[in-house]
């Protein structure tokens, strides 16, 4: 955590620590409110932050995460070392490709390994997996956990578009994503799946919050030449996440051999397996 606390004020550092092991998020507003998001309630710190302490939270974050902030900052989220997600709500300069220059939240939402998350979905790891959950119920947790379990047996490429899953920091995993699982980080999802496929004969390509038009045709590709593929979507069912341009097209082609959708944290609510 400390890689996350030495970006917070050390008011709130200090009244957040007590909380660490339990706290989903830490949210810093521009009105001076300060938070911890738990699973279960959300805590007032009590300690005021300013909008001028924002701006220069979210200009030291892009100075040290310069490689992953000038295009995902757009987006409204850049991602700092150990796989935490710092989403940004603001004044953006241009409307969808400006930067973020008045920042009036900060959302620091907190990457956890989880050794053993995705223990009670092993036996559908050998298959084309899709993961469902709302925001929130730990689907990047358990893909990451994924990715560990099969990359300790075969070679794994990891496309980690926002830098959550492994944590790469200066070319190296901070998180344990397996023995033979190699990262394409920082790189669009549609295009990394494709360089993984061509440059590093993976047995399975695992990547996160699949969606995007583009996307599709990717998957096209990996099924095509037998490569698996464990991935994840927001919804809260197939039936939701099919209503979703394409994503309809995978699910109801049967490209996905498992649908799982989670709720709470972590917790399966339905498991669909398709013949």
């Amino acid at each position: 955590m400390e890689q996350l606390l030495r970006y917070l004020p050390a008011e709130v550092g200090r009244r957040a620590m007590p909380y660490m092991d339990i706290a989903r998020e830490i949210r810093l507003m521009s009105t001076g409110v300060s938070a911890v998001v738990t699973d279960r309630d959300i805590i007032d710190l009590d300690a005021p932050v300013t909008a001028s302490q924002l701006r220069g939270i979210l200009n030291f974050i892009c100075r040290g995460a310069a490689y992953s902030s000038q295009n995902t900052l757009r987006e409204g989220f850049v991602t700092i070392e150990g796989g935490h997600r710092v989403g940004v709500c603001g004044h953006l300069s241009a409307v969808g490709e400006g930067a973020m220059l008045e920042p009036s939240a900060l959302c620091f939402r907190i990457a956890r390994q989880v050794v053993g998350a995705a223990g009670k979905i092993e036996r559908y790891l050998d298959r084309n997996l899709l993961i469902i959950s709302p925001p929130g119920c730990g689907k990047t947790t358990i893909l990451r956990d994924a990715a560990r379990i099969l990359g300790n047996r075969s070679p794994v490429c990891i496309v980690d578009e926002r830098s959550e899953i492994a944590a790469v920091t200066h070319g190296v995993p901070q998180l344990d994503v397996g023995k033979f699982t190699c990262v394409l980080d920082g790189v669009k999802k549609s295009k990394g799946m494709l360089m993984a496929l061509r440059s590093m004969s993976p047995r399975v390509i695992v990547a996160d919050e699949l969606g995007a038009e583009e996307d599709t045709e990717a998957v096209y590709a990996l099924v095509n030449a037998g490569v698996r593929l464990i991935t994840t979507v927001h919804g809260f069912g197939p039936e939701d996440a099919a209503r979703r341009g394409r994503l309809g097209e995978l699910i109801e082609g049967g490209i996905f051999n498992t649908v799982i959708t989670l709720c709470g944290t972590g917790e399966i609510k339905d498991v669909t397996v398709y013949s």
